[in-house]
């Protein structure tokens, strides 16, 4: 696998984080209306679980697959950067609500080196490009 297929492979973790997230919630929602207010014609709750089923099993086994493989990485600093950028939702900065963005290289650095300047964020991003070139050596070419 190359290094630009290993990091779009990272970039889909939050994706289909949000995406079994959201699924989850609406499933909830409809087994909610569906304990109110029973339908003679049967149950939507129950339909929309077996529709997402597949989607919600195969998208945690992908992020799985991303979360072994960055704890597979032999150097903790590299897990821990990769972690930040890739798995971890961000916070808006307004709100305090959580965002698919990445974490901004400046938070990446203040929380890793206790730096958020230039230093810390360059340092940061080398440990990235290493555990991503790490990663692309170890998954194989049909991981996606």
């Amino acid at each position: 696998m190359t290094r630009d297929e290993a990091k779009t492979r990272l970039e889909r973790y939050t994706g289909l984080r949000l995406e079994v997230r959201i699924r989850l919630e609406r499933l909830a929602t409809l087994q909610q209306m569906d304990r109110e207010r029973p339908s003679p014609c049967g149950s939507r709750s129950e339909e929309y679980a077996r529709a997402i089923a597949p989607i919600v099993q195969a998208n945690r086994r992908e992020m799985a697959e991303i979360e072994a493989a960055v704890a597979a990485l032999p150097d903790p600093l590299e897990r821990e950067v990769l972690r930040l950028r890739y798995l971890e939702f961000s916070k808006d900065p307004r709100t305090g609500k959580k965002s698919v963005r990445h974490i901004t290289w400046k938070e990446i650095g203040r929380i890793v080196y206790g730096d958020g300047g230039k230093s810390g964020q360059k340092s940061a991003q080398r440990h990235l490009e290493r555990a991503i070139s790490y990663l692309a050596t170890i998954w194989p070419e049909s991981g996606q």
